[in-house]
């Protein structure tokens, strides 16, 4: 009768185990912080935005998870204008084109004051930090509304309106740090 060695599958189960124990502990702390907040939408919208980053699961305090709110939403506006930027180059003399300049024109307006954000937060100035999160949200809206009034179709208009909630997101876990 041969002899089976169990330790290595066991070993394996107990780290699987382990590891779904441990994630579910963080998603727990994520879900827990958005909860909290005097948010305008559903905790969902907080979760989903933090779940796009690995380091919200090592997060243990709302101050890094604000942190990489806004890093995330930094990198989401700043694509979001190369793209718009991209369709300045392939489309010129389309009517499209204008309304496309005229966004990236106000990305790029906006999107230092995240930076500035990012400065403020670092030195605990969460107030200052939400207004500048505030400020550059100005971006999405006023681009969808550059596509209106030219009467062409945004390639953005879903992105702006997932970037408005992300930064509504954001600015509330700033503003609400209990850090």
């Amino acid at each position: 009768m041969a002899v089976v060695d169990l330790r290595l599958p066991t070993a394996l189960l107990l780290l699987l185990l382990s590891a779904v124990q441990y994630s579910c502990a963080d998603l727990n702390f994520i879900y827990a912080v958005c909860s909290d907040l005097p948010l305008h939408h559903e905790p969902d919208a907080c979760v989903s935005l933090l779940k796009l980053d690995q380091r919200s699961y090592d997060a243990t305090t709302q101050e890094e998870l604000s942190s990489i709110a806004l890093d995330i939403i930094t990198k989401n506006y700043t694509r979001t204008r190369d793209f718009l930027h991209d369709m300045v180059s392939r489309h010129q003399g389309e009517p499209i084109m204008p309304p496309c300049s005229k966004c990236v024109y106000w990305f790029n307006l906006y999107l230092p004051k995240l930076y500035e954000a990012q400065a403020l937060l670092a030195k605990k100035a969460y107030h200052d930090a939400s207004l500048k999160v505030d400020k550059a949200a100005d971006a999405p809206g006023i681009c969808d509304s550059e596509f209106r009034d030219a009467g062409v179709p945004s390639p953005v208009y879903r992105t702006d309106a997932f970037l408005l909630v992300d930064s509504q997101v954001t600015q509330d876990l700033i503003r609400f740090n209990i850090s």
